[in-house]
């Protein structure tokens, strides 16, 4: 699959379940997933006034976290270039007054944000769906201060044998499930096939620091099935 068409598929997938993406989150990982963005906003290490970016901040949940730590002189863009999911989190910003997070409709690859302009920036479970790990991992370097933080939150293959045994039934479950709840089969068959392809919490750590981050620090949670990556731009 060429870089247009993933990013086309891609596109295509999360419109289709935008409407439903945040209900099916907290069903199909039995509201874990909310424990596992806190996880991570927390190993930014922000302060109030500082600026966070979250790169592919779908429906703007990871957004909405940072905002509550920068506070509000502090501020928050989330980027995506899906427009249904980014709808979406707007009208969660509109309904809770939320007034420091601005989004942005454009590709993580080709950010036009300034270089050393943020604080921290993060990007939840989206890194395995990207065309270029290590071309996005250089725009989220390239965005933050030195001393900044970029900080990967992504679903992975647990570990111990007998998780990982369960996990694969779940996942062969998965496609049926998802496919009730959001009348889209296919994007739940993507996810565990796409779990399943991406790099091991070895291999991403080794690309974050080829591009040039340091200090790199790994954590699994919930038995491995999501893990958080951070490194910290020299």
């Amino acid at each position: 699959m060429n870089q247009s068409s993933k990013e086309e598929y891609i596109e295509r997938l999360f419109s289709s379940i935008a409407p439903r993406y945040d209900l099916l989150n907290s069903v199909l990982s039995f509201n874990r997933h909310k424990y596992w963005r806190a996880f991570a906003v927390e190993k930014c290490r922000l302060s109030l006034g500082d600026r966070a970016l979250d790169v592919c901040t779908g429906t703007l949940d990871l957004a909405i976290g940072l905002s509550e730590i920068v506070g509000p002189s502090g501020s928050v863009l989330g980027v995506d270039f899906c427009r249904p999911m980014l709808e979406i989190g707007q009208r969660k910003l509109a309904a809770r007054g939320i007034q420091n997070v601005s989004v942005a409709e454009e590709n993580v690859e080709h950010l036009s944000v300034p270089s050393n302009s943020f604080d921290a920036a993060t990007i939840g479970f989206a890194l395995r769906n990207v065309e270029n790990v290590e071309n996005t991992l250089v725009e989220m370097t390239r965005a933050v201060k030195p001393g900044g933080r970029v900080v990967s939150l992504e679903l992975a293959q647990p570990q111990g044998a007998i998780f990982r045994h369960i996990y694969g039934l779940y996942s062969r479950l998965l496609p049926f499930i998802g496919g009730v709840l959001s009348g889209s089969k296919e994007s739940y068959a993507y996810l565990p096939a796409s779990v399943k392809r991406f790099y091991s919490r070895e291999e991403l750590a080794a690309i974050m620091a080829k591009v040039g981050l340091t200090d790199i620090e790994v954590y699994n949670l919930t038995a491995g099935i999501a893990t958080v990556h951070v490194g910290i731009k020299g």
